[in-house]
């Protein structure tokens, strides 16, 4: 009913504008026809999990408080149908929570298919503009290679929360029954992990205990903390998880090919060869699988963002995070975080939309990058989805806290942001998070804060040209580094006596190239 009523005064708009235009000019324009509080989104289609977009709570509420109307349209895997939205003859006016790279959004926005932005953000979205001036990266993180910015930011500016933080999470209740201590460095996690798969600690008589255990496909997440332990983690996860490290000469070096990962993957292949790395580490177990085994106490380690991961709150509660891994020497302890920009495309105006709705979607988009409407998007509205407990802190209702599915998946069936990411928003601190759930806030007693990487780098920006060159190799790399992490992992591969051989194909792939490239947008980020 609120569509047709919307539809209709938008026709009486029409009209009324036409007649005047017609009367003032003798002619009519498309853009007097149109209504720019009236915009058309793309976004992913999470109904599966929550009401369809149109009809969540939040976007009901947030067009009574904003004015503006949102056709939405939502897709099943979005990231799959990228090209086939710009292959449409008629585009939407804009893409929420896409998650477009740095390379796409520079081809396309310079073909015209994105609007650039900069030069709106500072009058139409002066919250993201505050930020920016705040924090001088962020907008060298979302400013393509030609100097335009075609998509906003999901972030956070909390290095320990919204999904920025990596962490080991060691199962509490075995440490304590086994009167172990919660391990520091690598030596330590070992003996922890060892004792884990052989000493019972779920008191069932039967050797069922996993050290390390996800789901398979995950593993990369526990060799995130690894590799930082051996002295890769110089410019964050980010740097990290795209084959990078900056050595002590500040120069950019490939994470896959040095000397320190072949010692990185032995320490691994001498846990995969004792059982303390679930032998189904690569293939075998999915995610409910994963899920099933951590209510039967089975999993004693595993990694992630976030303390509950999909065990729910009560079994997540018995684990404690270890945010500071050292190597044996107690050294290279760093914090695996990433750049407070998450994503930059979480917001994307397309040509299709007006000079008008452009300006409209920024004021109506910005509002999430203030307090005010970050907390809106997450906790939504006293006395409907949340209260303020005797402490100040915003908790939500039981109606949300006692969902049988969890009180994030509660939340979203009226909020938008509590669940998954990339969203055109300012993250909210974790710890307000927790306690908005009804969780203790984490405590770490390894203080991450004060053992941050040297720089904490976001996706580096690339020309077309380099986009293109390097597109391909990445590509091959990735694919020959993952099937090599199994093979020395696994031990199917030697790491003393092929370890030559697998860098002399990296090279033959075009290492060599790939250096150059990177080097070259990091000389590029640095000098801006």
């Amino acid at each position: 009913m609120m569509l047709k009523r919307t539809k209709f005064l938008a026709a009486g708009m029409i009209l009324f504008s036409s007649a005047f235009t017609l009367t003032a000019c003798g002619s009519t324009s498309a853009a007097t026809k149109e209504d720019p509080k009236t915009i058309s989104l793309i976004a992913p289609d999470h109904s599966d999990v929550h009401p369809k977009t149109q009809n969540l709570w939040m976007w009901k509420e947030y067009e009574k408080m904003s004015g503006v109307h949102v056709n939405w349209e939502t897709m099943k895997d979005l990231d799959q149908k990228k090209q086939l939205i710009l292959n449409r003859k008629t585009l939407p006016d804009g893409l929420y929570q896409t998650n477009w790279s740095n390379d796409e959004l520079t081809k396309y926005g310079s073909q015209g298919l994105f609007q650039p932005l900069e030069k709106l953000i500072p009058k139409y979205a002066p919250n993201l503009n505050k930020l920016m001036e705040e924090d001088p990266s962020i907008k060298k993180a979302i400013t393509s290679s030609n100097g335009h910015i075609y998509g906003l930011p999901y972030m956070s500016t909390d290095p320990l929360g919204g999904g920025r933080h990596f962490k080991l999470y060691i199962n509490k209740k075995w440490l304590d029954k086994l009167g172990l201590k919660k391990p520091t460095n690598t030596t330590e996690l070992e003996n922890v992990l060892e004792q884990f798969v052989t000493k019972d600690p779920n008191g069932n008589g039967k050797a069922d205990e996993q050290g390390f255990y996800m789901d398979s496909g995950n593993f990369g997440s526990f060799e995130l903390m690894i590799k930082s332990t051996f002295g890769f983690n110089t410019a964050g996860r980010t740097a990290m998880e795209a084959g990078f490290y900056i050595d002590d000469k500040d120069q950019l070096q490939y994470i896959y090919s040095d000397p320190k990962m072949q010692d990185a993957w032995k320490y691994l292949a001498e846990l995969y060869k004792k059982g303390l790395i679930a032998k189904t580490a690569f293939a075998g177990v999915d995610h409910d699988k994963w899920i099933a085994d951590g209510s039967k106490e089975v999993v004693g380690c595993y990694a992630w963002v976030g303390q509950e991961m999909s065990f729910g709150e009560k079994v997540g509660s018995e684990y404690v995070p270890i945010s500071v891994l050292s190597d044996a020497d107690g050294k290279n302890g760093a914090t695996v975080t990433q750049s407070g920009v998450m994503g930059t495309s979480a917001f994307i105006i397309t040509k299709a939309a007006s000079e008008a709705k452009a300006k409209q979607m920024l004021k109506w988009v910005d509002y999430f990058y203030s307090k005010e409407g970050s907390d809106f998007g997450y906790f939504g509205k006293e006395g409907v989805t949340y209260n303020v407990n005797k402490d100040g802190n915003k908790v939500f209702v039981d109606k949300i806290l006692n969902d049988p599915k969890g009180a994030s998946l509660g939340a979203y069936q009226y909020v938008d942001n509590v669940y998954g990411g990339f969203y055109p928003y300012l993250e909210v601190e974790e710890r307000l998070k927790n306690i908005g759930k009804g969780m203790a806030p984490e405590v770490f007693t390894d203080d991450p804060l004060s053992h941050m990487p040297k720089q904490v780098l976001p996706n580096l920006q690339g020309t077309t040209e380099e986009s293109a060159e390097i597109a391909s190799i990445q590509t091959d790399l990735n694919n020959y580094v993952d099937q090599a992490r199994v093979k020395f992992v696994t031990g199917k591969w030697n790491l003393d006596t092929q370890w030559d051989s697998y860098v002399a194909q990296l090279k033959k792939i075009g290492l060599d190239k790939w250096l150059e490239i990177r080097r070259a947008q990091y000389k590029r980020y640095e000098e801006d």
